[in-house]
């Protein structure tokens, strides 16, 4: 009797610490709570693109007003290179321009060319625009990220430098805001409608003298965006479980703990011992060591001290039996992670419990055979399904 109590009191011991483990386990994981605006940091490489696009500017310096509106339309185009920092911030270079078409009342200003209405002359040149700007994704700061929202709308500002590739080379520096309609045609092609607006110092068109003196260009032009591989962003892994289940298994522990001090007490008083009638005891030795566990942390394949340890005992079990193999069965849970990724993990996690029992413990690699399970949801809460299962081979 003094024997069995015993055992019961260590067997209590070992639940509760095994209980105590897992509960930390637990309450680390359960602290990655997801929600719409989070996301895995953006490494340097990720998310670039490329753009292009073309379409029509106006342009409005010091006379231009004197000209009819369909006059001084213009084509332009631009090309873009950038990166998306966070979902909600982004950067790019932009190369734009074109044409400029313009008014003057002066025949030798620059750029003057045939003779227009109400003795005016027209005004025609070649330029380009550098700008750098910061783009804002207003759906993915007020609506969270979301990779497969059709449509978005990127307000940006910037600032850079225009040079006019036609005598007498005028530069001018240069403010720039805009807007871009955004369509998602694939996760790696956007339609881009941009709304564009140019700030220039008043000496881009080659006159002086207004107030204030400043010319401006408004723009609309049609293009596509290419993003290069790896684009978008990751969440952070999901909660695990909920407040109410870590009450509930805090609850169970309390109960073992109870038991526990149940049990010291019984064997405390255990003090007369028991006669027990003798009897044949015929021991069968039976290889089946059943269903063993060895149990992961989200998104590991790394076995913990604890789990070491058990496998040593597994380990002398198993050289008991040398003419016996075993199946080492790994796993993960199919609520994080993608098929492809659980199942690689799966096969890992059988993998280094193998390498643990061969190279620390001298186990045979015959008599162990690894297999995958991938990602699944059978176990019950998401944390046993991150298992390996050790048995008898059939």
């Amino acid at each position: 009797m003094r024997k069995i109590l015993m055992l019961l009191a260590l067997a209590g011991v070992s639940s509760a610490a095994s209980a105590q483990q897992t509960m930390s386990v637990t309450e680390n994981e359960a602290i990655q709570v997801q929600n719409k605006y989070q996301v895995v940091t953006n490494p340097f490489w990720s998310n670039w693109f490329f753009s292009v696009g073309g379409g029509a500017q106006v342009l409005y310096g010091n006379n231009d007003h004197i000209g009819k509106f369909k006059d001084r339309v213009a084509p332009t185009f631009n090309v873009s290179v950038g990166k998306w920092v966070t979902p909600g911030f982004g950067l790019r270079m932009q190369y734009s321009g074109l044409q400029a078409k313009g008014f003057t009342m002066n025949r030798t200003a620059n750029y003057a060319g045939a003779p227009g209405e109400n003795g005016s002359y027209k005004q025609k040149w070649d330029y380009m625009n550098l700008h750098g700007d910061l783009m804002i994704n207003l759906n993915a700061l007020f609506g969270g990220y979301n990779p497969n929202r059709v449509y978005e709308i990127i307000p940006y500002i910037g600032a850079g430098w225009a040079h006019a590739y036609s005598r007498p080379h005028t530069d001018a520096a240069t403010f720039n805001a805009g807007i871009i309609n955004r369509f998602r045609l694939s996760s790696a092609v956007d339609l881009n409608i941009e709304l564009s607006a140019t700030g220039l110092e008043g000496k881009f068109d080659g006159e002086h003298g207004s107030k204030p003196d400043y010319d401006g260009i408004l723009g609309a032009t049609v293009g596509l965006t290419y993003y290069f591989p790896t684009r978008g962003f990751q969440r952070p892994a999901k909660q695990i479980i909920s407040e109410l289940e870590l009450n509930q298994m805090r609850d169970q522990m309390k109960a073992m703990a109870a038991a526990n001090r149940q049990l010291q007490e019984q064997l405390a008083n255990a003090q007369q011992p028991v006669e027990v009638e003798e009897q044949e005891v015929k021991v069968v030795t039976d290889p089946n060591i059943a269903p063993r566990t060895v149990f992961f942390k989200i998104g590991s394949n790394q076995l913990s001290s604890q789990e070491e340890m058990n496998l040593s005992y597994l380990a002398n079990r198993i050289k008991e039996f040398p003419g016996t193999t075993y199946a080492i069965n790994g796993y993960a849970d199919s609520a994080t992670g993608t098929p492809a990724f659980n199942q690689k993990l799966s096969l890992e996690r059988a993998q280094v419990v193998k390498d643990l029992l061969v190279k620390k413990y001298g186990i045979p690699a015959d008599r162990l055979k690894v297999a995958a399970g991938g990602g699944v949801d059978k176990f019950g809460q998401p944390i046993l399904n991150r298992v390996v299962l050790i048995e008898t081979a059939k």
